[in-house]
């Protein structure tokens, strides 16, 4: 019997403890009802079924008989035959706790989660006790009920609290949308000594969530530290929100002092790894990396990231940790099998298998597409309501002027067409800041209307908002000029907490602000837009082989990636010819490539700057870089990239079949270019 079922009245065994439970109960009936528990106890179901027989056939009624009835069917498992029993037992005696218990058991064993449920809550309120208590808030934790979780854990709570109870109650709490509540539990718990790690970590996020929230972190977290309460809860959080706020070397100092306490935290060191990666410090990185494969080196996430700097070779570990991972890929969720086909993917590349890698790229990305489809309709609708009837007349007849600040500069385009570069490049000289992949632009212009018709920028769950501290981006119903100035004023904390306070320019790198680009003169008229080229099967081939954590649903397949690269490429079109004079600049990666400083001083021409050397020495600037492009952009100028599309070729057939005539035009525009760069006056000749 399950040790959740109480004790039966009638499990003495023997007639004279039977009297005394019973009393009115003859010394005949004890003896016989006795010998049928004997045997049930035994194992001899048949005999005691035969013997409680003949007892019911007398005593057709008689509560003691329907009992050991029902303890005999729970015995032989016939949990079936036992619950009608329970169920009349309950309609007889709705009080007795034993039933309710006992149903519960049964209902238990047949997989009746409700109805255990059901059973349990009769029986809790009878009598509070811990274990069916304990059994109740994991079904209805399970079950999604947080609301009856919430309740039991107060139960629980006044039975006997635990530190785990504690934080299951701040988390619950949350769950319910009862945030305050959550927060003022939080804040008790961190008083204690040692503190509740989850009660700090519930209390950050529910803190990083609010409007200046990461610098309440800090603040908090700095005063415990400064008591001396350099416990990692307090570290981690402080790393946070450090991070946040681009403090990121004062994150990596926090994380290390945390792993000095605990070494043995897998997703410290990972996020470690990431920041160190992030500044730049790839050695450092890759070494932490090897910390988090020490503890656990199947994972698949550390090893796709691990193996983005790491060359793999025959007999190499981390091959065969990859090996070993892929022999075991049913045990991970679909998730992580994405992840492991990508890391699987790079190592088979590397070691010259393009058969084997390019076979995971296709499976990688098919789970990948199953589980976050790419809405092609919706995306190209979007772009072409972006459009409608957007010509230069358009601008020049606007009668509400936006902000007429020149500091923003946005390079953009489809990601790894040479966005990082041209943003390093600017972000080298003197006057000029880069401020990374900002999502920031798409809440600025949240609620504008295009055309009669309002577009929504703001819904995406998924994406995590540029932090800018101080500065309200809830613009749904402002006017346009008012949208600029938040704009302006959102760069220009960021260039100031960057140290860059009085620069000139400020770089928004984010490729995807593309959608927008004929929505930024009416908020921004001042600003320069950089639209950064790629020859088109170079550029898809690279989104092809990245896995990107926050999205690009339209990356994992060939035929998807090529009617997005469409969509853009006919988007983009039209803005070449039907933007405002001299605010937008086609950057092509290839000439930058071949010519880097005629193609550095158009950029920083076109931004309005003077020229200055240190924009050709970009790898030697020191700033976190977060994209795909953070090793490429550390290095001198190189051109092994350019048509590497061509040792691929057999393998992208299906995305050249729907982009063929694009790539035409713009390899006959790439010979145009190189033709032109050779007959102009001081070009080198062989």
């Amino acid at each position: 019997m399950d040790e959740r079922a109480p004790s039966n009245p009638s499990a003495g065994g023997d007639a004279a403890a039977l009297q005394k439970a019973y009393p009115g109960l003859s010394a005949e009936l004890a003896q016989a009802l006795a010998r049928a528990e004997g045997s049930r106890k035994q194992g001899l179901f048949p005999v005691a079924r035969q013997q409680l027989e003949v007892l019911l056939k007398q005593h057709p009624n008689l509560p003691v008989l329907r009992r050991e009835q029902i303890l005999l069917h729970l015995a032989a498992e016939e949990h079936e035959r036992a619950e009608p029993l329970l169920l009349a037992e309950a309609q007889r005696v709705p009080g007795d706790r034993w039933v309710w218990m006992t149903l519960g058991l049964v209902r238990f064993h047949s997989g009746n989660r409700p109805g255990e449920t059901e059973a349990l809550m009769r029986a809790l309120a009878l009598k509070a006790e811990e274990t069916p208590a304990r059994r109740l808030f994991e079904l209805q934790r399970d079950e999604g009920d947080m609301r009856g979780a919430l309740d039991t854990v107060v139960l629980l709570r006044r039975i006997r609290d635990t530190d785990e109870l504690a934080v299951a109650h701040c988390k619950l709490l949350v769950r319910v949308d009862r945030p305050a509540e959550a927060m003022a539990l939080c804040e008790q718990l961190m008083q204690r000594s040692p503190v509740l790690a989850g009660a700090v970590e519930q209390w950050t996020s529910l803190q990083m969530s609010q409007f200046n929230g990461p610098e309440q972190v800090l603040a908090t977290m700095g005063a415990f530290l400064a008591q001396g309460r350099e416990e990692p809860p307090f570290l981690i959080a402080y790393s946070r929100a450090c991070h946040r706020m681009e403090r990121n070397a004062e994150a990596i100092e926090a994380l290390q002092k945390a792993l000095a306490r605990e070494s043995g935290r897998q997703q410290w060191w990972y996020d470690l790894a990431v920041l160190q990666r992030q500044m730049g410090q790839i050695a450092e990185s890759q070494a932490s990396f090897e910390q988090v494969m020490a503890l656990d080196p199947l994972d698949p996430t550390t090893l796709r990231v691990h193996g983005v700097e790491h060359k793999y070779a025959y007999g190499d570990t981390a091959l065969r940790h990859i090996n070993q991972a892929l022999a075991s890929m049913e045990a991970y969720a679909k998730e992580r099998q994405v992840e492991l086909h990508y890391a699987a993917a790079k190592a088979y590349e590397d070691v010259g298998e393009l058969d084997a890698a390019f076979d995971h790229y296709r499976i990688g990305g098919a789970k990948q597409t199953a589980l976050t489809p790419y809405r092609h309709a919706a995306a190209s609708g979007l772009l072409r309501t972006l459009r409608i009837g957007m010509r230069p007349q358009t601008y020049a007849s606007f009668q509400e002027p936006g902000d007429p600040s020149r500091k923003p500069v946005f390079v953009l385009g489809m990601p790894r067409s040479g966005t990082t570069l041209a943003e390093q490049i600017i972000a080298s000289h003197p006057q000029a800041v880069g401020a990374g992949e900002l999502k920031l632009l798409h809440r600025v212009l949240d609620g504008i209307s295009v055309n009669g018709n309002r577009i929504q920028t703001s819904g995406d769950a998924g994406v995590i908002p540029t932090y800018i501290p101080g500065v309200d981006l809830n613009c749904a119903t402002l006017r346009f000029r008012e949208r600029g100035e938040r704009y302006v004023q959102a760069i220009s904390v960021l260039a100031e907490a960057a140290g860059r306070g009085d620069a000139q320019r400020v770089v928004d790198k984010m490729p995807g602000n593309y959608f927008w680009t004929g929505m930024i003169p009416f908020v921004l008229p001042g600003a320069r837009i950089i639209h950064t080229r790629r020859h088109p099967m170079d550029c898809c081939l690279s989104n092809y082989r990245i896995f990107f954590p926050d999205g690009m649903p339209w990356s994992y397949d060939l035929r998807n990636l090529g009617k997005c690269y469409r969509a853009y490429h006919e988007h983009m079109q039209h803005w070449e010819s039907n933007m405002p004079p001299g605010m937008l600049m086609s950057v092509v990666y290839e000439e930058v490539v071949a010519d880097l400083e005629a193609s550095a001083r158009r950029i920083i021409d076109h931004i309005g700057l003077p020229w200055d050397d240190a924009c050709l020495r970009f790898y030697e600037t020191e700033r976190p870089v977060k994209t795909a492009s953070l090793s490429q952009v550390r290095q001198p100028i190189y051109n092994s990239s350019v048509g590497r599309w061509r040792k691929y070729e057999k393998y992208l057939k299906p995305l050249l079949a729907e982009i063929g005539p694009i790539v035409e035009s713009y390899e006959a525009e790439l010979q145009r270019l190189s033709q032109a760069r050779q007959a102009a006056p001081g070009a080198a000749t062989s």
